[in-house]
């Protein structure tokens, strides 16, 4: 029988020193494209997954401490773009994490970490690249400050990205790292797609961190962005002469997502309707995400493919220049890799961006951010000067897809379902804390049903997580719309988290009539149920305005079934599908045409 992938890296690590670090850059690089563990292993039998993540973190000790197999060329930065993989292998393993290796090279504490970067540089990028965010060692991550750059930066990006964080210590210590994180220097990246990846990453997940200051990596990150844009030849794009205003210009809508499927359709299919009452509207997009329902809302669609090597992206700007567009409308930023570089870019004479990532972007090269004035609770949070849509403008588009779900409401419940549809990277310890105390104080029992739309090891480590801090939670997998669906209507509560709200969640679950508890914050993210929920007219007190409110209202909402049987029949009341939903026949509005 031919040895699998996993037993030849294992193999490799004792008998080939000189090949073992390429092969365990391939092995995390299949990981993070998706391949699952058991594949690493055929043609093995299958076995338990803590058993070959264990196989496979004890094999990447036995490289790693090991002198004589180092970084070559550009190995470290390869790795640093991957190495978030090691966190959830490490954290499924029977190890929980890498704080072993580190100690094994020397850096048990922040002194040694430092030592090493004096004394042997080799394990000092090891450890770092290595270090998680949830590591109970006493290493303080202010240590990167003086790190050389790219390690630094590098380090920093790949710590903000890491995803599940699984401690209180671990949320702690990013919380740190943002706030220090705009005294870092730009630095050159490899001209990689997983550099950018990480690069995009980074850019967009620091928006879940709950420090006032958690964008300020943004401007650092932006300059990378376009260094590493025009490494591979985008440029800005020449400015027009003054030329006749049309009667319908030109307004490119970059959509990083927009199947109709997606909630982006949903959130902005009434928008574009408008729009295109005013504006030739031409789609720039991935082919995967312009289906005929997406298609039929726009004069004009330009599609593209993602490619394996970067250069691809310079042919995407130029389909942009090719357009020659009067305006670019940005839905989101962030959640595709391609849109923090293109949009750092002046590829129109007017940029702005949208609320499908609800965050500033800090880019010099987009102007405006469009958003209703219910999200906006500081605007000194945003670069962008806000142009502002009255909260009752927002009426969201029909899903082609959607097969309405008769409400069940349960009139005694025990257990109490409480409902976490939330992504993942809301789910942050903190919050999974202030879940345990409303657990520890409620009268009832309480099961909490969690949709954090992962799969793979990600979902593996949210388990655990759940397991360790709500044991008896159920931890869903992806699924398809209307199985989730399914199960949300099982469940009595919606409790939001926070400091990044839900939007789409809140209109799922009132839909249903399952009530929704939130707190509301000051950035955009934090302020999306507690809009929703205002303009539909919930009570007030179910939008709390700290912890303790929060966990008041849930506590209230879960003790008391007549209560929470008259939130859910007074949701159904609203008749959300009227009042929050429209299609091609809907008259339309003209707030955001005119804004």
């Amino acid at each position: 029988m031919p040895l699998s992938a996993l037993a030849s890296l294992e193999t490799a690590a004792i008998h080939n020193p000189a090949g073992a670090m390429g092969t365990l850059l391939q092995t995390l690089r299949r990981l993070a494209a998706g391949t699952h563990l058991n594949e690493l292993a055929a043609p093995e039998p299958d076995q338990d997954i803590e058993i070959l993540a264990t196989r496979l973190t004890a094999t990447m000790a036995r490289i790693m401490t090991n002198p004589a197999i180092r970084f070559d060329g550009d190995a470290a930065l390869r790795f640093a773009a991957i190495a978030r993989v090691s966190d959830n292998l490490h954290a499924v393993s029977g190890f929980g994490c890498s704080d072993h290796i580190l100690r094994m090279l020397g850096a048990g504490d922040t002194e040694g970490l430092l030592r090493l970067g004096r004394e042997d540089r080799e394990a000092f990028t090891k450890a770092w690249l290595l270090f998680s965010v949830d590591s109970g060692l006493p290493i303080d991550v202010a240590a990167l400050l003086n790190t050389p750059p790219p390690l630094a930066l590098l380090a920093a990006m790949s710590l903000i990205s890491q995803k599940p964080i699984l401690t209180e210590a671990g949320h702690k210590r990013r919380e740190a790292l943002v706030s220090l994180a705009a005294r870092l220097k730009p630095v050159h990246l490899p001209l990689s797609v997983d550099h950018l990846v990480l690069l995009s990453a980074a850019w967009m997940l620091c928006s879940y961190a709950g420090a006032r200051d958690k964008h300020g990596i943004k401007p650092v990150l932006n300059k990378v962005l376009r260094d590493w844009g025009g490494g591979i030849g985008i440029s800005d794009a020449t400015m027009p002469a003054p030329r006749p205003r049309l009667d319908r210009p030109t307004l490119l809508i970059a959509a990083e997502i927009m199947h109709s499927n997606h909630v982006q359709y949903r959130y902005f299919g009434q928008y574009l309707r408008q729009l295109r009452q005013r504006f030739r509207l031409v789609l720039l997009t991935e082919e995967s995400q312009a289906d005929a329902p997406v298609r039929s809302l726009y004069d004009e669609v330009h599609v593209f493919k993602r490619e394996a090597e970067a250069g691809y992206l310079t042919k995407v700007a130029a389909i942009i220049k090719s357009i020659a567009p009067d305006m670019i409308f940005w839905l989101s930023v962030g959640m595709r890799h391609w849109g923090p570089v293109l949009a750092n870019f002046r590829l129109a004479p007017i940029q702005f961006a949208g609320l499908g990532h609800s965050a500033s972007t800090f880019c010099d090269t987009i102007d405006y951010y469009f958003t209703e004035e219910g999200y906006v609770g500081d605007p000194s949070l945003l670069s962008e000067q806000l142009v502002l849509l009255p909260d009752d403008s927002l009426i969201f588009e029909k899903s082609p897809h959607y097969e309405p779900l008769a409400p069940s409401i349960r009139e005694t419940a025990t257990p109490l379902r409480v409902a976490l549809p939330s992504n993942l990277l809301k789910l942050n310890p903190h919050f999974i804390g202030v879940l345990r105390r409303i657990r520890e104080k409620a009268r009832r029992p309480i099961q909490f049903r969690v949709f954090p739309n992962v799969s793979g090891l990600e979902l593996i480590a949210t388990k655990r997580v759940f397991e360790r801090h709500l044991p008896g939670s159920i931890v869903h997998p992806v699924m398809p719309y209307p199985a989730y669906l399914a199960r949300l209507n099982e469940c009595d509560v919606n409790l939001s988290p926070f400091p990044f709200g839900g939007l789409h969640s809140v209109v799922d679950s009132l839909r249903q009539g399952v009530p929704v508890v939130a707190l509301e914050g000051l950035d955009l993210h934090a302020r999306t149920d507690s809009m929703l929920l205002r303009r539909l007219g919930m009570p007030e007190w179910l939008i709390a305005q700290d912890e303790e409110a929060y966990i008041a209202a849930a506590l209230r909402v879960i003790d008391h079934d007549a209560e929470r049987v008259a939130l859910s029949r007074q949701a159904l009341a609203l008749d959300i599908d009227r009042v929050l939903f429209g299609d091609g026949s809907t008259a339309l509005r003209r707030d955001v045409v005119d804004a």
